[in-house]
């Protein structure tokens, strides 16, 4: 067999990531809770976002309410917290570093995972390095970990996943190194669990009798190319063993940036929806200059708790600028205007959020001019100042912030559960005593 769609062979790629990250991040600072029931909830303590074993074996559900669940889960003695973004990120970046001392070239997938490249390596075994991997991580940050090796991206993403399934009896450590393994594992894989099958997708080829991973690897990617698309056609030689998708080629720059989050609680009164619309036109600005783009629309959405017995509201509205931006200020001034506009009194609001659309390469500077608005002739000028807020706000944790933000704490999630951010807060470092 040739490769094909730009397919490469003699390629080693392990996915690494972290066990149950939220709650390990969670036990690593608090010894007391290992091998404890733990639950970490959602937003505003919302819903069950990740759990131990201890809290599954009792019955309760990823995505399961915290409301409906909290009586009985306290009587099981299941431990609770919030999830504590800002310790989670640390330890995110903590783990990064780590996986880059055994290759330069590591690709960060999610937050608890990330794809290595291994090819060119001289080792005799790569299952013993995947294991050093894993236990070096695990001694220098704490961090229970598993490791899948394959040909491919999505070789070696199945191979994490059997390293999960079959973690007891294979260290957490997986190496799909032959074609025996190959065949064994994809043979016992749904089609729905391979990675860039979509639930669609994967009903669509179960109705047309390939259930399983082998019965799609077996398929002529040539076929799956016509009657289906390039990418599943991809996915097929990448189950052949054929390296097709680099983990560097997935596109994440956004095409629309929504930057909102629920109250902790009911939020009626202008001021406060003023101080979060402004947090979160912070917010989208830093992201949309982290990739690189510029916005042309500005939108902006209020709405109410439509779970809740109580008058209902929603509204949005967008308006397009004069010409494309990247300055937070001119979005802010935008969202408040817009605000103003579709808020109404007497109500009790649970979401305020703002949405930077129609977005563009930051490099393109090709656009209509407006003879009645002169903001196109500082928009540079005010790059380079968001360029230098940019900056200090990555290195101060108070740094530069609109006064409107200021003005009001009310709209601030509610973490009734969270625990201390232990490696990024001095002021919220564990005391000991001797």
């Amino acid at each position: 067999m040739t490769a094909g769609f730009d397919g490469h062979r003699n390629q080693v790629w392990a996915l690494v990531d972290a066990k149950s990250f939220y709650c390990s991040c969670e036990q690593l600072f608090d010894p007391r809770l290992a091998n404890k029931p733990l639950v970490v909830l959602s937003n505003n303590d919302g819903c069950c976002v990740a759990m131990t074993p201890e809290a599954r074996a009792l019955g309760i559900n990823r995505g399961a309410p915290w409301f409906k669940v909290a009586r009985e889960a306290k009587q099981l003695g299941v431990q609770v917290r919030s999830s504590n973004y800002t310790l989670y990120a640390d330890m995110s970046r903590r783990f990064i570093e780590e996986l880059s001392c055994f290759s330069p070239h590591v690709e960060q997938y999610s937050i608890d995972e990330a794809f290595v490249r291994l090819d060119g390596f001289k080792l005799d075994d790569l299952t013993e390095y995947g294991r050093e991997m894993k236990a070096t991580i695990e001694r220098n940050i704490g961090l229970p970990v598993r490791v899948g090796i394959g040909a491919t991206p999505t070789l070696a993403k199945l191979g994490n996943q059997a390293a999960k399934q079959y973690e007891h009896k294979v260290r957490g450590v997986i190496q799909i190194d032959s074609e025996h393994k190959r065949r064994w594992l994809l043979e016992r894989t749904d089609v729905q669990s391979i990675w860039g099958v979509g639930a669609k997708t994967a009903t669509r080829l179960q109705t047309a009798g390939i259930a399983n991973a082998l019965q799609l690897a077996d398929s002529e990617p040539s076929d799956i190319k016509r009657l289906w698309n390039v990418g599943l056609a991809r996915t097929v030689l990448e189950l052949q063993g054929i390296a097709c998708i680099d983990p560097r080629d997935i596109d994440d720059v956004k095409k629309q940036i929504l930057s909102s989050r629920s109250f902790g609680v009911g939020i009626t009164q202008f001021d406060d929806l003023k101080a979060a619309l402004a947090f979160h036109c912070q917010r989208a600005g830093e992201k949309l200059r982290r990739q690189g783009s510029q916005a042309n629309v500005v939108g902006v959405f209020l709405r109410t708790n439509r779970h809740k017995d109580a008058p209902q509201y929603n509204r949005s509205c967008a308006v397009p600028l004069a010409c494309p931006s990247q300055d937070t200020y001119k979005f802010l001034d935008c969202a408040l205007s817009q605000l103003t506009q579709i808020y109404r009194a007497g109500y009790e609001y649970q979401k305020v959020g703002v949405i930077l659309d129609e977005l563009s390469d930051a490099g393109n500077s090709a656009f209509q001019l407006d003879m009645f608005d002169t903001s196109a002739l500082v928009e540079s000028k005010r790059r380079d100042l968001m360029s230098i807020s940019d900056s200090i706000n990555s290195r101060y944790k108070n740094g530069l912030k609109p006064a409107s933000v200021m003005s009001s704490t009310n709209w601030h999630m509610r973490q009734a559960f969270r625990s201390n951010r232990w490696t990024t807060r001095l002021d919220e470092l564990q005391f000991v005593s001797c």
